[in-house]
C-alpha cells in the first residue's frame, strides 16, 4: 500500500485490509500528498508512472482503478518494457476527485475487457480535426494555429499571438498541421508546430503547441513553447544577451475572442473574494515579489535590472486598485457565448506574467507585452508555459490546478519492481541521510537558496543557485549570480529521494529543474558546430559572476577563468546528465523529458563520434592521434584505448545506457560495449593512467560509477553475454587497486587548485565504487567494506562540521551517488573469466598507423563540399 503524508510531511501508511480492491491482485497502489489549498468542485487531471516487476504486466492486459469502490476512469500507456516484453514502467491517467479533508487512494489492478471505458470521440474531417469530450465539441482548423470550442451559444476562438520587438504581429505560418498525439478515455491531445514570420517574411521564431481535452470535463490544458533555432553566434566562446543569434519579441499571448462582453473578474488568489469589472481589468506581474524581486539576475544585454516593481499590480477600467506581492490569479469574463475563464501554471514564479480582459476577449500573457524592455530568446534557447482554460460558469473550476496533489507510491514498491538501481525501501538514517535531509528542511534549503538571488522569471525559475560559487568572496559582498545547470545530476537525485522518502518538496523540486533544463540549459540547434548543437551547457563559471551569460557559463564581462588559459567554450561531454530526465519522464509520463534524453544522447554520440567530414577528421588526427604520435616518438608507453578514462566517456557510457532503457534499442548497447571496450581492459596497468593526480584524475570514478550501471542493467536483464564478464574483470581490476592506492583527497590538498569540502564530498564516488566492488568482487569483499566503512565515517564527520555542507554541489554529489549497496546480489566468480589476454594493451605502431588510415578514409569518404563549409564556417564564426 501507498503511504499518505500530512501538511507536516508524515509519512502514514494505509491500512491494506480496509481496500476492497485488495481482495484480487493488484498492481500497485497510489497515494496523494497536498501541496496546499487543493479541494476542487471537479475531478483533477492525474498523471503517475508506475514500476512494474519484470513478466507482472502484459501489454495487452486490461486494467481498472478504482478509489475505494469506485471505478475511475483510467487511460494507459506504457513508458518501457523488459526484455521479455512485459511492461517495465506504465503511464496511468485519470481523473480523480479532491473535495474532502481525506486524500483518495487508488488501487490498480487486472481486469476484464472494457473497464477503461471508451475512447474520447475525436473525427477527422477535410478542414480539420474534431474532438467530443462528452460536454463539448472542439475544432481544429488544418491550417491555423487556433482552436475552437463550440456552444450552442456560437464559437469562441483560441489563438496565440506574437509581436515583433516594435509591436509588429507576426504570421504563424503551419509547418505541422494540427494532429492527434494521445487518444484514450481520459484525454486526447493534439499538437501543431508553426513558424512566426514578420511582414517582412522573415522568420522570427518557431512554436509548437498542445491542447489536452479531458473527457466530460469543460477545462481544458494547453501549452505554447517559443523557440529560437538559430544558433548563436558567441564570439570567443562567449554567450552573452545581445548576441546576433538572439531574437527579440514584445509579446506572445493567447487570445480568448469575445462577443459582446458584459462583464469581468478577476482572483489574485484562489481564495480571494475577487474583483468584478464590466471592461478592461488586468493583473500583471512584473517581478517576483520577493525580497530580491530586483535582483542582478534580471538584468538585460546592457545590464540593466528590467524588473520595475515588486511583485503584481491589479488594474481596472486603467486604474491600479491593487498591489501585492505573489500572484495565483484566476480571471474570467462573460458575454454573449457565455463565461470563460483562465489560470497559467507558476505565474508568479514564470514571471512576467499577465492575464488581462478587454472588449476583444481575454489574453493570457506568457510573454505580455506590460513589460519594460522586450524580450530576447537567445540562440537555441526555448520556453514552454501551460495554461488552464475553463468553458462554464463555476469560478472555482480551476482551483484545482493550483499546488495539485502529488501522486506517491510506496517506496517498497520502488524496491521490488527494480524501479531504481541500487535502491532499498527501508534504508536506515544516518549521518549521511541527515546531510541528504538539510535540502528540504535545512535552513540553506533548495527554497531557501532561490530566494537569495531570486532564482525566479521565465529563464531562471527551477534552476538551482549554485551558491558554493560564492566561497571565495569577502564578507558583505553581494552573492555572484550562478547557475548550476544539473551538475551532477540533481534532477536524479531529487528523484531518488522522493521514491524514497514521498516527501512532495522532492518532487516538486524534481519537476521544476526538469522543466528548465529541457528549455533553457540544452543549446536546441542544428546550426552550430556539431560538438555544441543540442548539448547541455556548462554551469556558469567557477567563483565568477554569470553577468549576462545567463545560463550559459563564458560571459565578456569576465577576462578570467576558474579554468586556466581558458575564458570561452560550449556545451561538452564533461557535462551532460541524462538519468535524471529520463526518471523524470519514468515517473510523471511527460514526453518533452523522454525527447530531452534523446536529443541529448544523439548529441553525445555527435560530440564523440563526429558526423563524418573531411575537416572534421583532420582536427580529429590533430587532437587525438597526433599527440599519441608525439607520445610514442618520445619512447613513452601509450596504452590503446580510444577514450579517455574521464568522466566526458563516462558521461557517454552513461547517456547511451539510457537512450537504451528508454527505447530498448539494441544499437545504443552496442554501442556503450564499444565504448567500454575502447576505454578500459581487465589487464590494464591502472599506474599508466594517472588516476592519482587528482585535479585531472578524480573523474575516472565518474566512468567506474557507468561501468557499474551497464554490470548492473545486463544482469536485472537476464543477460550476462556480450561484453559482461569482460566489464566484470575490468570493473574488479581497477576496484583492487583503488584498496591499495586510493586516499582521501584532502589528505594531500597541495595540489588542489581550490581545497575545499567540496573534495569531501567526492569522497563518496570512492564508497560507491567500494560498495559496489563488494558485490562485484566478493572474494575482497571484506577489504571493499573496511574502506568503503574508513571513507564514509571521515566523509559524514568531516562535513557534519562544516559550514558548506548545505551547498549546492555538495547536496548534489551527495545524491547522486546514494543507495542501498548492501542490497545487491554477489557476482559469482566463474560468471567473469572472460579471455582477454594478461597484459595492458599497448598502441603499436602498426595500430596507430591504421588507426590514422581508417580516419582519413571516413573522411574522404564522407567528403561534400557543402558539409566542409558549414564546418568551416561554424568554426570561423562566419554565416552560415
Amino acid at each position: 500500500m501507498s503511504p499518505t503524508i500530512d501538511a507536516e510531511n508524515t509519512v502514514t501508511e494505509p491500512d491494506a485490509s480496509a481496500d476492497p480492491a485488495h481482495a484480487g491482485n493488484p498492481l500497485a497502489t497510489i497515494a496523494f500528498c497536498r501541496q496546499g489549498a487543493t479541494a476542487a468542485p471537479y475531478p483533477h487531471p492525474v498523471c503517475v508512472g508506475v514500476p512494474l516487476a519484470e513478466g507482472q504486466l502484459s501489454p495487452d492486459q486490461p486494467l481498472a482503478l478504482s478509489d475505494r469502490e469506485t471505478t475511475l476512469p483510467l487511460q494507459t500507456a506504457p513508458l518501457a518494457h523488459w526484455p521479455d516484453g512485459s511492461v517495465r514502467w506504465l503511464r496511468v491517467e485519470s481523473l480523480v476527485a479532491f473535495t474532502g479533508d481525506s486524500m483518495p487512494t487508488l488501487t490498480l489492478s487486472p481486469s476484464g475487457p472494457d473497464a477503461s471505458g471508451p475512447p474520447i470521440r475525436v473525427t477527422e474531417t477535410d478542414d480539420g480535426i474534431d474532438v467530443f469530450n462528452g460536454v463539448r465539441h472542439f475544432h481544429f482548423p488544418k491550417q491555423s494555429a487556433e482552436w475552437h470550442s463550440r456552444s450552442e451559444e456560437g464559437i469562441r476562438i483560441a489563438a496565440p499571438e506574437l509581436t515583433t520587438a516594435d509591436g509588429q504581429p507576426c504570421e504563424a505560418q503551419v509547418l505541422t498541421a494540427w494532429h492527434l498525439l494521445d487518444q484514450g478515455p481520459v484525454r486526447v491531445r493534439l499538437s501543431m508546430t508553426a513558424n512566426w514570420r514578420t511582414a517582412q517574411e522573415g522568420m522570427l521564431a518557431k512554436s509548437t503547441i498542445t491542447v489536452d481535452i479531458f473527457r466530460d470535463s469543460e477545462t481544458v490544458r494547453s501549452a505554447i513553447d517559443l523557440h529560437n533555432p538559430r544558433r548563436a553566434r558567441h564570439p570567443g566562446g562567449l554567450w552573452d544577451l545581445g548576441d546576433p543569434g538572439s531574437v527579440h519579441f514584445q509579446s506572445l499571448v493567447i487570445r480568448l475572442r469575445s462577443d459582446r462582453m458584459s462583464q469581468s473578474w478577476v482572483r489574485p488568489h484562489p481564495d480571494d473574494a475577487g474583483i468584478e469589472g464590466d471592461g478592461e481589468l488586468l493583473i500583471y506581474q512584473d517581478s517576483s515579489g520577493g525580497e530580491h524581486w530586483d535582483s542582478r539576475n534580471h538584468i538585460d544585454a546592457d545590464s540593466r535590472v528590467t524588473t520595475t516593481f515588486r511583485g503584481f499590480k491589479l488594474v481596472r477600467q486603467g486604474e491600479t486598485v491593487f498591489r501585492g506581492d505573489r500572484a495565483e490569479p484566476v480571471l474570467g469574463v462573460a458575454d454573449r457565448l457565455g463565461e470563460v475563464q483562465v489560470c497559467m501554471d507558476h505565474f508568479w514564479q514564470n514571471f512576467p506574467s499577465a492575464l488581462e480582459a478587454d472588449r476583444e476577449g481575454i489574453q493570457i500573457g506568457l510573454f505580455p507585452r506590460q513589460t519594460a524592455t522586450p524580450y530576447e530568446l537567445q540562440g537555441g534557447e526555448r520556453k514552454t508555459q501551460q495554461c488552464h482554460i475553463h468553458f462554464g460558469t463555476d469560478r472555482d473550476a480551476l482551483t484545482g490546478c493550483f499546488h495539485p496533489p502529488v501522486p506517491v507510491i510506496d517506496a517498497s514498491h520502488y524496491e521490488q519492481t527494480q524501479a531504481f538501481p541500487w535502491f532499498a525501501a527501508r534504508e536506515t538514517h544516518g549521518p549521511l541521510e541527515d546531510l541528504i535531509q538539510a535540502g528540504i528542511d535545512g535552513p540553506n534549503n533548495f527554497f531557501a537558496k532561490r530566494e537569495v538571488i531570486d532564482e525566479y522569471g521565465w529563464r531562471n525559475f527551477g534552476e538551482l543557485f549554485a551558491d558554493h560559487e560564492t566561497l571565495y568572496q569577502a564578507p558583505g559582498e553581494a552573492p555572484f549570480i550562478s547557475h548550476y545547470n544539473n551538475q551532477y545530476d540533481p534532477i536524479y537525485g531529487f528523484a531518488r529521494q522522493f521514491a524514497r522518502t514521498g516527501d512532495p518538496r522532492w518532487f516538486e523540486l524534481m519537476d521544476d529543474l526538469a522543466r528548465h533544463v529541457r528549455d533553457i540549459d540544452i543549446y536546441h540547434t542544428d546550426d552550430d558546430r556539431v560538438e555544441y548543437n543540442h548539448g547541455l551547457f556548462w554551469h556558469t563559471d567557477h567563483y565568477l559572476d554569470a553577468h549576462t551569460a545567463t545560463h550559459r557559463t563564458f560571459t565578456r564581462h569576465n577576462d578570467t577563468s576558474s579554468t586556466p588559459g581558458q575564458t570561452g567554450g560550449g556545451p561538452a561531454a564533461e557535462h551532460c546528465y541524462t538519468t535524471g530526465l529520463l526518471y523524470h519522464y519514468f515517473l510523471t509520463g511527460d514526453t518533452d523529458s523522454r525527447d530531452a534524453v534523446l536529443e541529448l544522447a544523439h548529441w553525445m554520440v555527435a560530440n564523440q563520434e563526429g558526423q563524418g567530414g573531411f575537416l572534421e577528421q583532420v582536427l580529429a588526427l590533430k587532437k587525438q592521434d597526433l599527440p599519441r604520435v608525439k607520445a610514442k616518438l618520445r619512447g613513452e608507453t601509450v596504452t590503446a584505448h580510444q577514450y579517455p578514462f574521464t568522466r566526458a566517456t563516462g558521461n557517454y557510457l552513461n547517456a547511451l545506457l539510457d537512450a537504451w532503457t528508454l527505447t530498448g534499442d539494441s544499437q545504443w548497447l552496442k554501442r556503450a560495449e564499444a565504448v567500454i571496450a575502447k576505454t578500459i581492459h581487465p589487464a590494464d596497468d591502472p599506474d599508466l593512467r594517472n588516476l592519482l593526480d587528482v585535479e585531472t584524475g578524480w573523474s575516472y570514478l565518474v566512468f567506474m560509477a557507468s561501468l557499474a550501471k551497464y554490470i548492473d542493467l545486463k544482469r536485472a536483464n537476464g543477460d550476462t553475454g556480450g561484453l559482461f564478464s569482460y566489464a566484470v574483470a575490468a570493473f574488479r581490476q581497477y576496484a583492487r587497486w583503488m584498496v591499495e592506492h586510493e586516499r582521501p583527497f584532502l589528505e594531500d590538498p597541495e595540489p588542489l587548485e581550490f581545497p575545499n569540502d567540496t573534495w569531501t564530498a567526492q569522497e563518496i564516488r570512492k564508497i560507491l565504487i567500494m560498495r559496489l566492488a563488494a558485490a562485484f568482487d566478493p572474494e575482497n569483499r571484506t577489504h571493499y567494506e573496511g574502506k568503503a566503512q574508513e571513507w564514509t565515517e571521515a566523509m559524514t564527520i568531516r562535513l557534519a562540521d562544516s559550514p558548506e555542507s548545505g551547498f549546492t554541489r555538495i547536496l548534489c554529489i551527495l545524491m547522486q551517488n546514494y543507495g542501498a549497496y548492501d542490497r545487491i546480489q554477489p557476482i559469482a566468480l566463474t560468471d567473469s573469466t572472460p579471455n582477454t589476454g594478461d597484459s595492458t594493451p599497448i598502441l603499436t605502431w602498426r595500430t596507430l598507423t591504421l588507426r590514422i588510415i581508417q580516419r582519413m578514409m571516413r573522411g574522404i569518404g564522407t567528403f561534400q563540399p557543402a558539409k566542409e563549409r558549414a564546418w568551416l564556417n561554424a568554426r570561423l564564426e562566419r554565416g552560415s
